[in-house]
């Protein structure tokens, strides 16, 4: 069982006032949104395709079952998109020199 460290990263910094998971069967506390938030950041973030019928709270009950169900997935290229700020052609607020 592999878990990227982005996406352990990710789980203990939305686990509320729980400490960060240590053991790979500990609950992960998820709830629907939970599950909802986590699904968008393995799709957005590391470019892992959660299909609808894989939506199912054991997948996403503890880091082993994550682990197992990121093992049958190739990711592609993350879907976020990253903008680089505009550095010229800003446009000019009313009434800015």
């Amino acid at each position: 069982m592999e878990i990227p460290q982005k996406l352990k990263e990710y789980i203990d910094n939305n686990r509320g006032s729980l400490p960060p998971v240590t053991d790979p069967d500990e609950s992960l506390h998820l709830d629907s949104f939970g599950v909802i938030r986590l699904v968008a950041f393995l799709e957005n973030e590391l470019g892992y395709r959660v299909e609808d019928d894989e939506l199912i709270l054991q997948n996403f009950a503890t880091l082993r079952n994550l682990g197992e169900l990121l093992a049958t997935k190739t990711p592609s290229a993350p879907t976020a998109e990253v903008k680089p700020p505009a550095q010229e052609g800003l446009p000019k607020i009313l009434g800015e020199p």
